[in-house]
């Protein structure tokens, strides 16, 4: 039958049977791409087949001959010496392994990139111009033609790639492609366009944005904003926060980009103590056997996308207000217009800066933060460390005191 072969997907249009073949997603993204069929059922079902003899034949290396130009490129073997080897050899060592799955993700496109760049020349012809033509290639492109045509710049997608590109070739010096010293990505003149100063939410966003999540049910987020503000955990890490039990105190954590096992003492915190026994106490919290913090609605586990998205919505009242709604049930929201601009991201630069404004050095933040200490003056000058009027005047008042009050 048409529904027992693979990828082989039937509909019915304008009264009559349509055959297409369909490939899953890793093999659209590995060049394989769906088309229609013979409208003849055993036709189709043929074309279908052989289909799929294509598909069996790359995944084991050989090379398919109709394959599509991408997916025949990875389907052969790579010529030794050649970056498309490299980065075989790269994703098979240790440099690859140890890396966090989110991080083996962010650093797989990039490579797709690179191999559709230069896969086939050997690593040791990459020279310092090519590498800074092809990051030209992926700063500016141009769409359309005439009136329709388009420049797209992309400055933060060229300067990821190229930090890939620098990366796979410090360890194809380490592997033997590259003579040692000779990596020609080594200093690529990166130009990074900061969008935007990082924004330090201020306690009173904070105290309303909490609020305003409470109010329109959305209570883990609450309880993310305020945790966060003190925790200063990327994103992934604050939705992976395991179950609190006050007996045990602290909240161990293992980060998911670095693994490195962080000790998060909350209960030293009074305000936070106080919410989480709040809302374990809850008679309709939602609650989670393996995660603090659950979907309010559905009890599952938050993903990344769907908390952006609500946190995002939630953002939106807490700046621009809402009215009562007598008819509705529907209490009346304040207008806070400088929440309009904030980040949950942000928070970890918060709670690294007040860290900081309280005198806590770079081993005591990075011990919070996750951070190696010896990166954490370099992150906090580069990216956490907010100047605040706060700041400013303490450090006026230290000279002053250094003066002897002048």
């Amino acid at each position: 039958m048409a529904a027992k072969v693979r990828h082989l997907v039937v509909r019915l249009v304008g009264g009559r049977e349509r055959f297409y073949w369909q490939p899953a997603k890793p093999l659209r993204l590995a060049g394989w791409r769906a088309q229609a069929l013979p409208d003849d059922r055993a036709a189709a079902l043929a074309k279908a087949e052989a289909l799929n003899l294509e598909v069996d034949a790359w995944r084991r290396g050989e090379v398919a001959p109709n394959a599509p130009a991408a997916a025949a490129k990875r389907g052969r073997r790579a010529a030794p010496g050649s970056v498309e080897a490299l980065i075989q050899d790269y994703k098979a060592s240790r440099f690859w392994l140890k890396l966090a799955d989110r991080t083996r993700k962010e650093y797989g496109w990039a490579l797709d990139v690179i191999a559709a760049w230069a896969g086939d020349m050997p690593a040791r012809a990459i020279t310092a111009p090519a590498v800074q033509a092809f990051y030209a290639g992926q700063l500016r492109r141009i769409e359309g033609a005439g009136k329709a045509r388009r420049v797209i710049e992309t400055p933060a997608r060229a300067a990821a790639v190229v930090r890939v590109l620098r990366l796979l070739l410090t360890v194809g010096e380490r592997l033997g492609y590259l003579a040692p010293g000779a990596n020609p990505a080594a200093k690529p003149g990166l130009i990074v366009r900061r969008q935007r100063e990082p924004v330090l939410w201020s306690r009173e966003a904070v105290a309303h944005m909490a609020a305003v999540a409470d109010l329109l049910g959305w209570r883990s987020i609450g309880t993310a904003i305020l945790l966060n503000e003190w925790l200063g955990q990327r994103e992934a890490d604050i939705l992976a926060l395991p179950p609190w039990k006050e007996e045990a105190g602290a909240i161990v954590l293992r980060q998911g980009k670095t693994g490195r096992r962080v000790v998060l003492p909350v209960h030293l915190v009074p305000h936070l103590v106080e919410r989480l026994k709040a809302e374990a106490a809850r008679p309709d919290a939602v609650r989670g056997l393996s995660s603090l913090l659950v979907h309010d609605r559905t009890g599952q586990a938050w993903n990344e996308h769907t908390f952006r998205h609500t946190f995002a919505a939630i953002r939106d009242v807490a700046a621009k207000g809402r009215p009562a709604d007598p008819e509705k049930a529907l209490l009346g929201v304040a207008a806070m217009p400088a929440c309009a601009d904030l980040r949950f991201a942000e928070l970890r630069h918060t709670a690294a800066t007040r860290l900081h404004e309280a005198g806590v050095d770079e081993q005591g933040i990075a011990t919070i933060t996750g951070h190696t200490p010896g990166s954490v003056r370099a992150i906090l000058d580069r990216h956490y460390l907010i100047r605040t009027e706060r700041g400013a005047e303490a450090a006026f008042k230290r000279r002053l005191a250094a003066e002897g009050g002048e």
